[in-house]
């Protein structure tokens, strides 16, 4: 395999962009399906649903009396109506970690944003849900960002640098004593 100086440093991030790309997926199924959950229990007031639950709720042995009925009543109607609100919270932090995502995937370009691409991830992370299984994928994603590193080149490996070593160098032992060269 021969490499040319101008590849060396160079890493796929095809992994990271996999996972970014699915979580992204899944953070727009999530939105949609959150729009379509909220517009559906958005009609739900006044609906012929609602009069069949009050009936239901009226009808029932448990509950004789009609205080009781009318407090069910209301903590039915705040449950729809808080859910409404919440929906429509978590459809926009779903579009932030969407946003956060998508920069992350573009910041995998080059090794030297590759940290800043790992940062997106873990706040698409954290938007998309903090233990969600989208949120776990842009995780890991981001432990890929920080931990993969490019292959060093033949002279880092040896530990050498482009500059011959001269004699007046001196060079120091792992027990700090000095060593010149001969």
């Amino acid at each position: 395999m021969n490499q040319t100086p101008e590849n060396y440093g160079s890493i796929k991030r095809t992994g990271e962009k996999a996972l970014g790309i699915i979580g992204s997926i899944f953070n727009v199924i999530g939105i949609i399906l959150s729009i379509i959950v909220i517009t559906s229990l958005s009609g739900f007031e006044g609906s012929q649903m609602q009069m069949q639950l009050e009936e239901e709720i009226r009808n029932d042995p448990n509950l004789t009396n009609p205080g009781d009925v009318e407090m069910t009543m209301d903590m039915v109607n705040s449950f729809v109506q808080g859910f409404d609100v919440l929906g429509w919270i978590v459809v926009a932090l779903l579009v932030v970690s969407t946003v956060f995502a998508i920069l992350a995937i573009t910041k995998l370009k080059s090794f030297d944003t590759a940290n800043t691409a790992g940062i997106f991830f873990i706040l698409a992370g954290i938007f998309a849900g903090i233990l969600s299984l989208t949120s776990i994928l842009f995780y890991i994603a981001a432990i890929m960002c920080f931990v993969r590193k490019p292959p060093l080149r033949e002279d880092e490996l040896m530990g050498r640098s482009n500059e011959p070593v001269t004699s007046n160098d001196t060079v120091t032992r792992e027990d700090d004593t000095p060593y010149r060269p001969l």
